[in-house]
């Protein structure tokens, strides 16, 4: 009779579960020092001259190395041995260099993004991130990623995101046809199934929790633990498949940060308020997201918003909030109603305001430290005008030469609306003395910042601006 030959990874997994049994077996352990008291104590941490142990009674405590008899040190270096292998475990797993040891959280978000390789997207006083929209053939977890995503705060490592097959990164036709909606659902439901078992096999079985707060937010996820990381896969029908790692406390929390009272976020926001000598007033430490191809430019906008107010936030969950369209396109409105709640929970409000663009009503906000999102038409034309203007602002000199110029040129051009090219973006600063305010677009660093007349500004205006605040 010829027995089936199992499946390399089946090996591999069977292989992987016996080293974690052992390893997780010589957490307790009988020590003994050169004196010949032995004592049953749990390692916590082992350094090169000490280590830190919990005894029977539930006390900490520190010990010398050297203090210990030669047959525990001997255990002792056996077992870090076994423990500086356990994140190549890890890494084996996902198939990237994500560790360099047993804790991601200690590591600076620029290290951990330069063994990745994935490029930096922003970098703010207090957060950063590092986004990488992969080649086809890239795999995660033996598994195509459309997108991977690094967070920092305060310069330390704190969330990976990794989004795999989603309505947005799909690709589609301009009409999207019946077959290629229902190959993107077969991708997300093969992508859910393979991460869920290639996890099983080394992490165990999942709990299935609730994450997330707020109307339309709300994820259903199946969770792993592993020495202090939560990963965290969720799972939207016809929406997308995210894989996230973040600190066990923080996935307790349900993602949740610290809550701001308004006098603290106040400071905040207008300690970010800069002013240039040439009079340009900005706002700065606003996070850049990076849409990529896809038309996500209304929950990209909103990510950098909600994070800006200290408010956890992913583009592609907001998406799914707003019931984006497949391929991209989000009506503001969409959007606010599902996050209405969810800002609410973390007391803050959002309005919306019929104003006209005029340097007058831009700075009533900018000089509060709030940026505005302003739904307008993006046309080639625009862009075309708004590249040249801020290229042209770069060497300026002569400043008042500079507004006579603006002024004559939004006077003599005309800026149409293309309602092909409905799109959000920020408005994060102005110039009372040229007449023009700076605008901050989601489609990465360089288009962080660029200006325009805010005469021209309304020409390509839909006539609605929208602000969170406290």
């Amino acid at each position: 009779m010829q027995i089936p030959l199992m499946k390399p990874h089946i090996v591999f997994a069977l292989f992987i579960l016996a080293l974690i049994t052992a390893l997780q077996s010589s957490y307790g352990i009988s020590i003994s020092n050169k004196a010949g008291i032995t004592i049953e104590v749990e390692i916590l941490k082992i350094e090169h001259s000490r280590i830190q142990i919990r005894l029977i009674n539930g006390a900490e405590t520190w010990f010398d190395r050297d203090q210990l008899s030669a047959q525990s040190q001997q255990a002792i270096s056996q077992i870090e041995t076994e423990e500086q292998s356990k994140f190549e475990i890890i890494n084996h797993l996902l198939g990237i260099p994500l560790l360099v040891d047993n804790n991601l959280w200690d590591d600076t978000a620029k290290t951990v993004a330069q063994r990745l390789n994935w490029p930096l997207e922003s970098q703010t006083a207090t957060q950063s991130s590092y986004r990488y929209y992969p080649h086809n053939d890239f795999r995660i977890l033996n598994t195509r990623p459309y997108a991977s995503t690094l967070y920092g705060a305060n310069n330390q490592a704190n969330l990976i995101s990794i989004v795999f097959a989603n309505k947005g990164d799909f690709q589609f036709s301009n009409i999207p046809t019946e077959d290629e909606i229902e190959a993107m659902q077969t991708a997300i439901q093969r992508d859910e199934d393979t991460l869920i078992e290639h996890l099983s096999d080394v992490l165990g079985s999942p709990e299935k929790q609730s994450f997330g707060t707020g109307r339309g937010i709300k994820e259903r996820i199946k969770r792993w633990d592993w020495n202090g990381h939560a990963v965290l896969l969720a799972s939207q029908q016809g929406e997308y498949v995210s894989l996230r790692i973040m600190n066990t406390a923080a996935a307790d929390n349900q993602g949740r940060n610290k809550k701001l009272s308004d006098a603290k976020l106040r400071k905040l926001t207008t300690e970010n308020i800069t002013t240039r000598p040439n009079g340009d007033v900005l706002i700065s430490n606003i996070p850049m997201v990076n849409q990529g191809p896809k038309g996500y430019c209304v929950p990209a906008t909103f990510e950098r918003y909600l994070r800006y107010m200290q408010i956890p936030a992913d583009m592609y969950l907001l998406a799914m909030a707003g019931q984006t369209q497949i391929g991209g396109g989000t009506t503001l409105s969409g959007i606010i109603d599902a996050v209405d709640g969810y800002i609410s929970s973390q007391s803050r409000t959002m309005k919306e305001l019929n104003e006209p663009i005029k340097v007058r009503t831009v700075q009533k906000f900018i000089d509060k430290g709030l940026p505005i999102i302003w739904t307008m038409f993006s046309s080639r034309e625009y862009n075309q005008h708004a590249n040249k203007r801020t290229v042209e602002r770069q060497s300026v000199t002569d400043w008042e030469a500079w507004r006579k110029s603006t002024k004559s040129i939004a006077r003599s051009t005309e800026l149409r609306q293309d309602i092909l090219s409905a799109h959000a973006c920020l408005i994060i600063g102005y110039n009372k003395t040229t007449g023009e305010i700076a605008v901050s677009d989601s489609w990465g660093p360089s288009y962080n910042e660029r200006w325009i007349a805010a005469e021209q500004a309304q020409q390509v205006s839909q006539g609605s601006i929208y602000l969170i605040s406290f």
